[in-house]
């Protein structure tokens, strides 16, 4: 029997690296799409799996679907899973008025549209074959309101219309949409701004860390790990997530509440 097929996006690192690997130890042969070929293609070296990377940049519509044809012609038309884990954050702390067009649309394009085309090319795939899993990652901007990040919490709002729609649209078709809402993750990003913190205010590195989970509260208060988001992912891609789609798990350590 033909091992399953999971085609992701954001692959190269922080989370979507994680989910790699996951998917890879789940026995997935793996379509990986992006424009970060080297670290694309490190990733898929270190795994036991076959894999296969389709370049494009996500912020481009054409490219994003030349990609997914491309890995639809790999797998010879499976596609078991789509994983959108690709995302930016676009200009941080800028109010609406000094944000410029190009600005939004960017985080649009990489945040919201290039899922849709995921979406549009993995659908009938996965009709055709009488199911499959989408699950993408989302955020808890999608969920409040924040200052000097309309663009990204606009992006991460409308990811929730569309998948709820996609859900609706799928279900008859055996296939399972589902969003997964992370709040701040503890990816290599994140830390190496703490540790360029606690040099310049010549402190321990956890002490910054401490500092930055006060402020963003949570009953937990400690931010989720790549591998715990990846482990959502593993659930909703599973039997036993079976009957669950058009839903949103919020992983925020309880933020919002």
């Amino acid at each position: 029997m033909n091992r399953p097929v999971a085609f992701l996006t954001g692959a190269g690192s922080g989370t979507g690296a994680s989910i790699a690997r996951m998917l890879a130890g789940e026995g997935y042969r793996l379509v990986m799409l992006g424009r970060n070929r080297a670290a694309i293609e490190a990733i898929g070296e270190s795994l036991d799996t076959d894999w296969h990377f389709a370049e494009a940049d996500l912020a481009d519509a054409a490219a994003t679907e030349a990609a997914m044809q491309a890995g639809l012609a790999w797998s010879g038309g499976q596609i078991d899973a789509l994983v959108n884990a690709a995302g930016i954050t676009g200009p941080l702390g800028k109010p609406i008025g000094e944000i410029s067009v190009a600005e939004f649309d960017a985080v649009m394009a990489v945040n919201l549209r290039a899922c849709f085309v995921t979406l549009s090319a993995a659908l009938p795939a996965m009709y055709a074959r009488g199911g499959g899993r989408v699950v993408t990652i989302g955020g808890t901007h999608g969920l409040r309101g924040r200052p000097g990040r309309a663009g990204y919490s606009a992006s991460k709002w409308a990811l929730r219309g569309l998948h709820r729609s996609a859900a609706i649209e799928a279900g008859a078709h055996g296939v399972t949409v589902n969003l997964v809402m992370p709040g701040p993750i503890a990816v290599e990003r994140m830390r190496g701004l703490w540790r360029d913190e606690a040099a310049r205010m010549g402190v321990a590195e956890a002490e910054v860390v401490a500092a930055y989970t006060e402020r963003m509260g949570g009953a937990l208060r400690r931010l989720s790990t790549p591998e715990e988001i990846a482990g959502i992912v593993r659930f909703l891609l599973g039997e036993a997530a079976g009957n669950i789609t058009g839903q949103e798990i919020t992983a925020d350590g309880g933020t919002i509440l």
